[in-house]
């Protein structure tokens, strides 16, 4: 099944009892679960609808939640992130996982992810039709532009041919970034609004290949806009979100070390002696206070983007807005 007709099936109120969501694109893969999610009335998601990795996931658990009745509504939502960093050939879990499988629960809408794409032939031979896959690879060249076309009509504006292209150009052929840009322009412009290729030269931002470790030092320098900002532009795959938290943990924990005015930081956080100046800079923007409220929020952040289907970026957002507001 492609991602087009998953989402037509979908707007129909027509959900499978499993999916198996395979490919790259990571940005259409989250917009596919948050449409199944969306299934789930809002009132009762907390109640029914969860997400589990396998790498740190039994898969009875899995499978429980998944055979598990609604609480307070009729759907349920399980889904199973990164698949291939499990082995199904050990403990039973390929087992479980197809004994599953062979008689789903009808108010279950279970999803398996992948991005491992010899895991993912493996999975489909394995299992057949015993679950729908649907394959999210990266768009590019015109089927990128008419996705970009697509999108402004369903923020509510026009975009032309030539504007699509200088989008493209700017942001790159990643698809998260391009739309993030477009949503900007939508912005920009105002609902019904037009854009044109000025209005992409003015507003769209140009790629500079930024990364987490950016994100981790605009935090450090108590920017908010900043860090706001970064989080925004950079591309991050929910694999690499727990990496992004676990670089801002030893970043925390180091300034609180300086923010007591020790002269040196533990050995096992492998600070170089180049790098103290800026940290010892960074730790007289925060009072230890702070930075132990900061590593509870951190914690609290953690659990949440491994046990939710709220979009990572959005959490840490939502963490920054609380953690990083002036004195």
């Amino acid at each position: 099944m492609t991602p087009d007709q998953f989402r037509r099936e979908i707007g129909k109120g027509k959900a499978a009892p499993a999916y198996l969501f395979t490919g790259s694109e990571t940005g259409q893969k989250r917009g596919a679960i948050d449409a199944i999610v969306a299934i789930v009335p809002e009132g009762v998601r907390a109640f029914n609808v969860q997400v589990f990795h396998a790498f740190e996931s039994d898969m009875i658990e899995v499978v429980t939640a998944a055979r598990t009745q609604p609480f307070f509504g009729k759907r349920r939502i399980v889904v199973l992130r990164d698949i291939e960093k499990t082995r199904l050939d050990q403990a039973g879990r390929g087992e479980l996982l197809g004994e599953y499988l062979s008689a789903p629960s009808p108010e279950t809408v279970f999803v398996v992810t992948t991005e491992d794409d010899a895991k993912a032939k493996a999975l489909g031979k394995q299992y057949g039709d015993a679950w729908t896959v649907v394959v999210f690879n990266p768009l590019k060249g015109a089927a990128l532009a008419t996705a970009v076309k697509a999108e402004a009509a369903r923020l509510g504006c026009a975009i032309d041919p030539a504007a699509i292209a200088a989008l493209i150009e700017v942001a790159g052929e990643d698809q998260a970034q391009v739309f993030n840009e477009l949503a900007k322009l939508r912005l920009a412009v105002g609902a019904g609004g037009a854009i044109d290729g000025a209005a992409v030269a003015r507003y769209a931002a140009g790629y500079a290949h930024h990364g987490a470790s950016d994100i981790v030092d605009a935090i450090g320098r108590r920017d908010l806009p900043g860090s706001l900002r970064l989080i925004g532009e950079v591309t991050i795959k929910d694999e690499e979100f727990l990496g992004l938290l676990g670089m801002l943990g030893k970043r925390l924990r180091v300034l609180w070390y300086l923010a007591g005015r020790a002269r040196e930081v533990p050995k096992e956080f492998r600070v170089y002696p180049g790098q103290l100046d800026k940290l010892r800079s960074e730790a007289k923007r925060y009072t230890r206070a702070e930075i132990e409220r900061g590593l509870q929020g951190l914690a609290l952040l953690d659990d949440r983007v491994k046990s939710t289907a709220v979009a990572p970026k959005l959490l840490l957002e939502h963490f920054l807005l609380d953690f990083l507001p002036g004195r």
